[in-house]
């Protein structure tokens, strides 16, 4: 059988932007891939070129990515496209990656090699120890916002003392007390947060002596959506490729939407500076969209500055108009759209279609409408498999097999199932822990129970006599039978019961938790006698998002525009089209959030392939009240000709022909941008510091700076209407005036 990565055959399965990426030699590139352009097609082929035709050995490269869904597609493609297997090339997401160097490696930042990774609730639970331990109120410093606000500092690789030194209000100070208190926490438990595994994995890769160990070892690094980065994984990935290292970086700024969680779309448009004499290509043909979908998506984005700008075709015809349905309230707006889509079958499947939302709270009245008409959908955020309270009462069990002084674990099974440990005695045993400063499993194992009562103490004792038994077995068993030898020595079945339905459905789910075990020790065979499964398989767990399960299929498929990122489908509606919900009214602080709320919309019209549908409410109920509704500003800057307009009949019967058009604003025509006296970027000299200038959309303003030249200049500019703005001069489409 020939090799799949022939030249002839990389021609003939790429275009020819695609095969320049792909065939890029040696240094630092930056692919920017439109949507629907192939981007995962550029990584998996430069993987399986570089392997084939390169012959680079396979575990000298590494490829990251955000989600474990597009990690496993990475994985899929490649594993076809090569000979070798099983892969040893490293596939996965930027945090697995982390994990696999802290397992080998932490102990050098401190860390024990069975720590636990905490999830959002375990975080909760510590920061709320925290606030009462440092004697604050969850009200004045909600749990939520202290949290992010831990996280931003992670992700800025800001320790505790140095966010201290950055407060500058009240809120922040004390909320460096909390992230001090919380990290202390945390590392009573032998944990890390999410953003823990970045931060320690930048400062392993940054030591000088075993950075330049592991980049030794890896020659080639791909990154996929490099638009989502932070500074910290920035970092990580400048220390991991090395000056002018062969990092291939895959991404696409329009696309930039998680911002609100540290997301720095600067490492895309500034790409260059952190990596001097990158090459930069740009895949403009898209494979997904008709033309319409595109020229629509595409006139919408352009409003946007922070971008570096590009034009997407494609082969595949105008198509259809997108349908656009202006409603009288919810109702009317679910009734409408659901019909629209049960309307084209058989020619389309249910699950050929996606309801895309800005909130979960939108799905209520979309959800009891398709319930209504007997319609088959999937929600797309539920709750997680490994999120079930079952599920996470024998996960506990395994962390504390694994590791006993996981006082978070060990606390949730302490009296699950019921033993006799009650909240009284459970809050007795954890004060007289930290009265010794020992970790609760230590109180027990050494017998120091004190004063506690005797029944209290017997029923303790039995728990740390099953727990060290438990602990036996799991050296000596596969995890599977561990998992049934377990159930059975905590007769933990016996809580549910068989002839109830909610009992029955919980013990399905242990029976499957039971089933993936097995299925992960059976896919993991091949590994070494040394490698720990159960420590591997809850690692698993930890990683795994909603998004990560869905499959699809069961129907229509309701979900978040946020959740729908890396989907597609042949139909798609986006739905409340209104100021307040897109863009949302936390997201309007200013330009750079109203900047991302456009960004996401972009993202959901890029989802469909053939049919696009929007809708959105003259009235809304709100907390059981009906209020009024503005049309979102972003339909303004969608040209009418790409729309097929509709009006729900109770609005139609109050308004003129004349209301319809005034309802999108100026026409598209008058939209249009100059089509002279722009700044090109080849003409960075004809600005400069006090020019007037006009944007298409911010406005008229002036010039207060200028900051290099070339490709790179940048300007800043004050704008009348938006205020101070910098731009780089490349992509600006600035006006000059005088």
């Amino acid at each position: 059988m020939p090799k799949p990565t022939s030249d002839l055959e990389l021609e003939q399965a790429l275009n020819p932007e695609q095969l320049a990426a792909v065939t890029h030699g040696e240094g630092p590139q930056l692919v920017l891939a439109g949507a629907g352009s192939g981007k995962t097609r550029v990584i998996t082929y430069r993987v399986a070129w570089l392997i084939e035709q390169c012959g680079v050995p396979a575990d000298q490269i590494v490829a990251v990515t955000f989600t474990n869904k597009a990690a496993r597609e990475m994985r899929d493609r490649v594993e076809n496209l090569v000979v070798r297997h099983p892969l040893p090339t490293f596939l996965g997401t930027f945090h697995r990656y982390s994990l696999r160097l802290l397992r080998r490696y932490g102990d050098r930042v401190g860390l024990r090699r069975d720590f636990v990774i905490l999830d959002t609730k375990d975080q909760m639970s510590l920061l709320k120890q925290a606030l009462e331990r440092e004697g604050l109120s969850d009200k004045a410093f909600p749990p939520r916002a202290v949290l992010a606000a831990i996280s931003g500092a992670k992700n800025q690789l800001l320790d505790p003392q140095a966010y201290e030194a950055r407060a500058e209000n009240f809120f922040q100070r004390r909320v460096a007390s909390l992230y001090r208190r919380y990290q202390f926490l945390v590392g009573q438990v032998s944990g890390v947060d999410f953003d823990d595994m970045i931060v320690k994995a930048v400062n392993l890769v940054e030591d000088e002596e075993l950075g330049k160990r592991l980049r030794s070892r890896l020659r080639y690094l791909l990154v996929d959506e490099f638009q989502d980065t932070n500074h910290a994984q920035l970092r990580l990935v400048r220390a991991l490729s090395g000056e002018g290292g062969n990092l291939t970086a895959v991404g696409d700024e329009d696309q930039g939407i998680y911002r609100w969680r540290g997301a720095d779309l600067d490492n895309i448009l500034d790409f260059e500076a952190s990596f001097p004499g990158a090459a930069v290509r740009k895949l403009e043909q898209n494979y997904r969209s008709t033309q319409t979908i595109l020229d629509a998506s595409g006139a919408l984005v352009a409003h946007n500055t922070s971008r570096r700008g590009k034009k997407l075709w494609t082969e595949s015809g105008d198509g259809e108009l997108i349908e656009l349905y202006r409603a009288s309230d919810e109702q009317d707006e679910a009734k409408w759209l659901v019909n629209a889509l049960v309307g084209l079958q058989p020619e389309h499947r249910l699950s050929d279609m996606a309801i895309l939302l800005r909130t979960n709270a939108q799905t209520r009245v979309l959800e009891d409408r398709l319930l209504q008409k007997g319609i088959p959908y999937e929600l797309v955020a539920g709750t997680r498999f490994y999120d079930r309270a079952e599920i996470k009462d024998l996960v506990a069990y395994l962390q504390v097999l694994r590791n006993p002084w996981n006082d978070l674990a060990l606390g949730r099974i302490l009296n699950q199932p019921p033993r006799g440990i009650g909240k009284g005695t459970r809050n007795l045993l954890e004060q007289l822990a930290r009265d010794l400063g020992h970790p609760v499993w230590d109180v027990l194992a050494k017998d120091e129970l004190g004063n506690l009562p005797q029944r209290s103490a017997k029923a303790l004792r039995a728990f740390r006599d099953l727990i060290v038994s438990l602990r036996r077995l799991a050296e000596q068993v596969p995890l599977p039978t561990l998992l049934k030898q377990l159930l059975s020595a905590t007769s933990y079945t016996d809580l549910f019961r068989a002839d109830d339905p909610e009992g029955q459905a919980r013990l399905e789910n242990i029976r499957e938790f039971v089933s993936a075990a097995q299925e992960f020790t059976e896919a993991n065979s091949y590994q070494s006698e040394e490698t720990d499964l159960m420590s591997a398989f809850l690692d698993q767990i930890a990683l795994v998002s909603d998004v990560d399960s869905w499959r699809g299929g069961k129907g229509i498929s309701l979900m978040t525009l946020h959740s729908a990122k890396g989907l597609e489908f042949p139909v798609v509606a986006v739905t409340g089209l209104e100021e307040g919900l897109l863009p949302h009214f936390n997201a309007q602080k200013g330009p750079d959030e109203i900047e991302e709320e456009r960004r996401l919309l972009y993202v959901g019209m890029t989802r469909a392939r053939e049919r696009l549908f929007l809708t959105c409410c003259q009235r809304r109920r709100v907390a059981g009240t009906y209020q009024d509704q503005k049309q979102s500003p972003f339909l303004e800057e969608i040209p009418e000709q790409f729309l097929n307009v509709s009006l729900s009949s109770s609005l139609f019967a109050d308004r003129r022909a004349s209301n319809v058009r005034s309802f999108f604003g100026q026409s598209s025509s008058s939209r249009r941008r100059p089509s002279s006296s722009f700044l090109p970027p080849e003409s960075d000299g004809t600005v400069k510091k006090g020019s007037q200038v006009r944007h298409p959309t911010l406005g008229t303003g002036v010039v207060l700076q200028t900051d290099g030249g070339g490709d790179s200049m940048k300007i800043t500019v004050f704008f009348e209407r938006s205020g101070k703005r910098r731009l780089v001069a490349k992509f600006a489409n600035l006006e000059v005036l005088s």
